[in-house]
């Protein structure tokens, strides 16, 4: 399988440019380099010197959203004709902050596209957004050296703990509260892990849930006094 990048490069030489494309991965500043290289070998070197008419980036706003009054925005941009580029470019970044009136404006979109437009979605949780909007988007992942994908023997560990009965998923969540060192790794390759499972099947609400709770585990470990014990004991309530 090409690499992000190679297939970029590819697709550019080729002609063959995807409607829409979703940068996932845990090294957001790769997947911006990225999209904006991709940017210019579709549009050209000059792409993104001086005013960039012909390019949108959507960012969430100081209360960690990305609004509907965005995407009408874009909407609005992207129904002008290409200023001197080929393409247009929509560039979301952090696309998870899409609220869901936003996720559905967006969906629209994609579904009904004005012209020679390119869509490209940043995302570290893919997850969080909607299977119709998943299912028409290129997906590319982007690993950084320390997040590669989980081997196969971290996937079979993961799925024998997650069969586990209660008893032992909270006796279990008792030795990762005393073990804060490998807390953050394991959340992370549990987050690996049910992120592969949803990929390969968007419609999978159970498990939706799951990383939802997972990245608030980890949200709140990290940033608040919460309890470990008590943190994991609940994400565990969801196996």
């Amino acid at each position: 399988m090409l690499a992000p990048e190679q297939f970029l490069k590819k697709a550019a030489e080729l002609g063959r440019i995807p409607h829409a494309l979703l940068f996932y991965g845990q090294d957001s500043g790769e997947k911006m380099s990225a999209a904006l290289e991709f940017v210019k070998l579709v549009n050209g070197p000059d792409a993104l010197n001086g005013v960039r008419p012909d390019l949108v980036v959507i960012e969430p706003q100081e209360d960690k959203e990305i609004k509907i009054a965005q995407i009408r925005e874009l909407h609005n941009k992207l129904s002008l004709k290409s200023y001197s580029a080929p393409f247009k470019a929509a560039i979301i970044n952090q696309a998870h902050y899409l609220n869901q009136e936003a996720q559905s404006a967006f969906l629209k979109l994609l579904e009904e596209p004005r012209g020679r437009t390119i869509f490209i979605l940043i995302t570290e949780y893919p997850e969080m957004l909607l299977p119709t909007i998943l299912s028409r988007v290129e997906r590319l992942r982007f690993c950084s050296p320390a997040g590669q994908a989980l081997s196969k023997e971290g996937a079979e560990k993961i799925s024998k703990i997650i069969k586990s009965d209660l008893g032992k998923l909270f006796q279990y969540a008792k030795e990762l509260a005393d073990d804060p060192q490998n807390l953050k790794k394991t959340l992370e390759s549990w987050l690996s892990y049910f992120r592969e499972a949803l990929l390969s099947d968007p419609s999978q609400s159970k498990i939706i849930k799951i990383l939802k709770t997972i990245q608030e585990t980890h949200y709140l470990i990290s940033t608040t006094n919460v309890n470990p014990r008590l943190a994991l004991e609940i994400l565990m309530l969801e196996f």
